[in-house]
């Protein structure tokens, strides 16, 4: 069943839904990005609290006793999903925005959203997120997140125009159909979304990338949360990859690749660099020099990142381009061994991996 939503200028009332934890640093902006929305009708935002230690519950309780539109859920569990399904629960309008606790929302950002929804009957709508730091750290990150050579962007959100897709993470989802769907698995620790999108087209629902949707979000302001967090997303997509072996996804090889050929590269160049220093002869000497030719990988790898680093440097600030020289690796081999786990169903990965990002 499908709720009925008008495209035209008589928008109906709004839910936007935010899950947030330990993000003090940046859920201000993200709520006050939704308080100044051009939305004409009833825009309603409800916050899942999680547990917190950094002062989070605080600022949520200065900033809801000002703004009387903003409900609080209390959500006992740190599990990002079940503060969704609890918050999908709680609201009461036929629409839903998504709202990441690192977003910041351009202010036609609702309106351009419900009349999507209305245009294409879809599910679940996905636009466009773009990574924008405040810190030299978080720039870097955003560099290398967004650069050909890091990760680009989803390929599988790719699109000339609108379409339907295979991406993930919904920005604007039809709270009855979800429902019915039975919202998201908290059982399972990673591409939860994925997941839920592949039962909704399961069901006969269209799934629907619209790039008019667009809005900026900061990157983890720290090389834990980043290695966690880009772990995680290695992960499921390598899980994707598995299950769907579709050409869309040979853009996700580009970090296992990196990973693959740098460590094989340095043991089996070590390996031939012994072999020569040992005095090896006849065919085991032409294996050794062929072996530590492969050096040649790791340190083409390390110079790529220094050059990349100098045109960071060049582009933004010398702290940013340093940052880069470290973000780089860190994005690579997070994000390529999660990726290879994944692909393989490395048994355990995806229940031992730390997801508390904080």
């Amino acid at each position: 069943m499908t709720d009925p939503t008008p495209a035209s200028s008589a928008l109906p009332p709004l839910t936007a839904i935010i899950v947030t934890r330990n993000d003090r640093e940046t859920v201000r902006a993200a709520i006050d990005s939704l308080l100044a929305q051009n939305y004409p009708s009833d825009l309603d935002i409800i916050l899942a609290l999680a547990p917190n230690t950094d002062g989070t519950g605080d600022l949520i309780a200065e900033i809801v006793a000002a703004n009387p539109r903003i409900a609080v859920i209390d959500v006992s569990s740190s599990s990002l999903v079940v503060g969704l399904n609890e918050a999908i629960a709680a609201a009461r309008t036929a629409l839903i925005i998504r709202v990441d606790a690192r977003a910041v929302f351009p202010p036609d950002y609702a309106a351009k959203a419900v009349r999507a929804m209305g245009r294409t009957g879809a599910a679940e709508l996905i636009g466009v997120t773009t990574p924008v730091g405040a810190t030299p750290f978080e720039r870097a990150a955003a560099r290398g997140i967004e650069h050909p050579l890091g990760l680009a962007r989803d390929p599988l959100a790719q699109h000339a125009g609108e379409a339907q897709t295979q991406a993930s993470t919904a920005h604007v989802i039809r709270r009855r159909t979800f429902i019915e769907a039975g919202l998201y698995d908290e059982e399972i620790r990673h591409g939860q979304g994925w997941q839920l999108s592949e039962r909704l087209r399961d069901a006969g629902h269209t799934v629907w990338f619209s790039p008019e949707l667009q809005y900026d979000y900061r990157p983890p302001s720290k090389t834990v949360q980043l290695t966690r967090s880009l772990f995680a997303e290695g992960l499921w997509r390598g899980e994707f990859a598995r299950a769907f072996p579709d050409e869309k996804v040979l853009r996700f090889l580009l970090p296992s690749i990196v990973v693959i050929a740098s460590i094989l590269g340095f043991i089996l160049g070590a390996i031939g660099f012994f072999g020569v220093i040992a005095g090896a002869l006849g065919v085991a000497s032409v294996v050794s020099l062929i072996l530590f030719a492969l050096l040649v990988l790791p340190a083409a790898y390390v110079l790529g990142v220094v050059v990349l680093a100098i045109a960071a440097m060049v582009r933004s600030t010398v702290r940013t381009g340093l940052w880069f020289a470290l973000v780089l690796p860190f994005i690579h081999f997070s994000w390529g061994f999660g990726f290879i786990a994944g692909f393989v169903n490395l048994e355990g990965a995806a229940d031992t991996v730390i997801v508390d990002f904080d």
